[in-house]
């Protein structure tokens, strides 16, 4: 008999036979499951097990999954709005992952659809690959690793205009998942989320706060980041005594005068990773720190050994070493740290070249049976075990940190660390759980960031789209953007377009920070509702370049503009366009208007010849033509004297590095085929021939760039909208 579960806009039923059957809007009858699928399934001895019998009795869901002596119940309740489905037993050996629930939709998961359907996760037994919100499928996972038992999952159908007032009242009756209200379904709701934050590396004092709250008011952002290393430690946050000799009560003192500007403070951490210098690393490391790896000495080692031989194989184990590379070279034997140079991957196993009382730690003799554990690194930082206290002590300094000092921001940076505790396939539980037990500790709800995403940071989350700056390109980067952040809006998570630098000259790679891209930049923000962030602009690099100065000013009109929200839809549509152009005149305060603007560009390649010459048709109102005219880089001539040569195709030799798929093998060898070509110019223009024989030039800056700036003369103002 199948087994039907309703709720006000929802009929769910599974099959007997243990299938999905349909997921109906009750509203219009409308079935939107794709049939076929087994509701649930089990994996066991690396075999898949699908649920082939299903028995309602009551509240619950006897689930039997064939010849694999497995049998498991789920208890699935009507919430009114949304149904709740909880493991209440697994009986049977061997199990190692339930898939609780999968339900193929025939939805698409987008907000014009007349239905939509949502799995959310009540805790962290249960694993959802898909974002909370809209989506196209209903699945949830539970391991071994983290128990079966208990893991709760929310099943949501409704319209897609009720779905972030039902996903509300979803996260405010769980109990395990904690919920603020700047984050989650509630992140759209709050203005500090569309604020723009100023980045700051080295600390922000009560004597340097003054000149911080004048930057930042000169490009009109509201928040300012306090990004960890130079203002405070990564791992226990303690402040920079050079700069906080009161410890967290002067950093405090600096943040209150930000707040009485006006201004919100962010504390920007490397989330759980610590730092070498804490003192949870030394003097004497703390065995609570993470390894991947417990080896057994051979032999006794004094204290001034190079060389540590071990009994366990080391021929899976890595030299590879940098800042996104999740190893060390370092071992933890009793209270000393040890970094090696080398190690043997054949017997007899060692590690060699050994630096001993590495990090402050005290070299010392060990015994023969000792344990070396291999430590876990990341981002040239420690990491804590996953499941034990010092994990827990970690979040709680963390906390203390925003709540003593008022922080009211947090980026949890390096969070895409969170496999390094235990491996990629367990990456969402650590990072999900670092951030769940943090927010249960903040006095106040934090406006939260990250570096990575997935389901459980969701009711927590903030904003999204915190991009790395590009160095070139950057109105094409910026419409990229854009039709990414478009995505957020199927999951109700607010946006902003990334952090940003204004950069003058970077070499060949980097181009410009020129004034039309700035106001790209900040047009496509007012036209979306997203704030930014800009990096490497201080009070010392602002008062010294006016050129910042000039960007900022560009900024400000925007900000004051955007956050005033006295531009209309209408308005915002035609300046969400892609590519189009538009500048704004005047400002909030005496009036403003936005025109079209277009930016034509040309190379000049030579002195003459086609490249010289250059028409523009002005499609606006008659105006005086605007010239930026920008020298850019080039090779020499071919022939020119000094000229470096990469590679002279005399000698096969030469290229003696070859790779190639197994069954291909490739040679090279000298070969002179005479032709009937003369190597000469078809052409005889002065350009082609400039091109084939220049004399040698010493200048490197050779190419033209030109951009002629032409503005229409009427718009859209605060006056006369259209």
């Amino acid at each position: 008999m199948d087994a039907a579960f309703e709720n006000r806009y929802l009929r769910l039923v599974v099959g007997g036979d243990g299938r999905s059957l349909h997921f109906v809007d009750r509203a219009t009858g409308r079935d939107y499951c794709r049939p076929g699928t087994s509701f649930a399934s089990i994996v066991k001895g690396g075999a898949s097990f699908a649920a082939s019998k299903a028995v309602r009795d009551g509240d619950s869901l006897r689930l039997v999954f064939g010849e694999s002596g497995v049998e498991a119940t789920l208890r699935i309740e009507s919430k009114g709005d949304y149904l709740t489905m909880e493991v209440m037993s697994v009986a049977g050996e061997g199990v190692d992952a339930f898939n609780t629930i999968d339900v193929p939709l025939t939805l698409k998961g987008s907000l014009d659809e007349p239905f939509g359907a949502c799995a959310l996760a009540l805790d962290l037994k249960s694993n959802i690959h898909a974002w909370p919100g809209l989506c196209s499928r209903l699945q949830a996972t539970s391991v071994k690793r983290f128990g079966f038992v208990g893991a709760k999952v929310a099943i949501i159908g409704c319209p897609p205009d009720k779905m972030r007032e039902i996903l509300k009242e979803t996260v405010n009756a769980a109990d395990e998942m904690p919920h603020s209200a700047l984050g989650g379904p509630w992140a759209e709701d709050a203005p500090e989320v569309q604020g723009s934050y100023l980045f700051n590396f080295d600390g922000i004092t009560e004597t340097n706060a003054d000149a911080w709250i004048k930057v930042a008011r000169s490009l009109g952002f509201t928040q300012i980041d306090f990004h960890g290393g130079g203002s405070f430690r990564f791992g226990d946050c303690r402040p920079n005594p050079g700069l906080y000799p009161d410890g967290f009560a002067s950093m405090k003192a600096a943040i209150d005068k930000l707040h009485a500007a006006g201004i919100r403070a962010g504390l920007h951490t490397y989330a759980f990773m610590i730092a070498k210098d804490c003192p949870w690393v030394t003097p004497v490391p703390d065995p609570r720190l993470a390894c991947d790896k417990v080896l057994t000495l051979s032999e006794p080692i004094s204290e001034s050994a190079t060389t540590i031989l071990v009994d366990e194989s080391t021929a899976d184990m890595s030299m590879d070493t940098g800042f996104f590379v999740r190893n060390s070279v370092t071992l933890r034997i009793d209270d000393e740290l040890i970094i090696y140079t080398g190690l043997s991957k054949k017997s007899p196993y060692s590690f060699t070249g050994c630096t001993r009382g590495a990090y402050g730690t005290k070299a010392s003799a060990h015994a023969k049976g000792a344990k070396a554990h291999h430590l876990l690194e990341c981002f040239g930082l420690f990491v804590p075990d996953g499941d034990s206290t010092l994990f827990d002590e970690v979040v709680q300094r963390t906390a203390d940190a925003f709540n003593q000092c008022g922080f009211d921001n947090i980026y949890l940076d390096a969070l895409d660390a969170e496999d390094v505790p235990g491996g990629a396939e367990n990456g969402w539980h650590y990072g999900s759980k670092f951030a769940w037990e943090l927010c249960k500790k903040l006095d106040k709800p934090a406006l939260m960031e990250m570096s990575t995403f997935h389901h459980h940071l969701w009711c927590v989350r903030s904003r999204m789209g915190a991009w790395d700056h590009p160095n070139r390109s950057y109105k094409r980067f910026i419409d990229n953007h854009c039709a990414a952040n478009d995505v957020n809006k199927r999951f109700f998570m607010p946006s902003e377009m990334g952090w940003w630098a204004i950069k003058a000259w970077g070499g060949a790679q980097v181009e410009p920070t020129l004034p039309d891209v700035m106001e790209y930049l900040c047009c496509k923000c007012l036209a979306n509702d997203t704030g930014y962030a800009l990096m490497l602009i201080t009070p010392e690099v602002y008062q010294s370049s006016p050129f910042a100065q000039r960007l900022a000013e560009i900024s400000r009109r925007y900000e004051d503009l955007r956050l005033s929200k006295n531009v209309p839809e209408s308005i915002k549509a035609k300046l969400r366009q892609p590519g189009k152009e538009f500048t704004l005149d005047g400002d909030l305060a005496s009036g403003w208007r936005f025109r079209p603007i277009r930016y034509d560009k040309h190379k000049a390649e030579a002195a003459s010849g086609a490249s010289a010459v250059w028409k523009v048709t002005n499609e606006f109102g008659k105006q005086p033509v605007r010239l930026r005219i920008e020298a850019l880089l080039s090779a020499r001539q071919y022939d020119a004297g000094g000229n470096a040569t990469l590679a002279e195709f005399s000698d096969p030799a030469q290229f003696a590095v070859h790779h190639a798929p197994p069954g291909v093998k490739a040679e090279m060898s000298s070969a002179v085929a005479p032709g009937d070509v003369s190597g000469s110019p078809l052409r005889s223009d002065p350009e082609t021939r400039m091109r084939w024989r220049n004399p040698p030039r010493t200048p490197q800056k050779r190419d033209t760039n030109l951009s002629c700036r032409t503005v229409a003369d009427s718009g859209w103002s605060s006056q006369t909208r259209i």
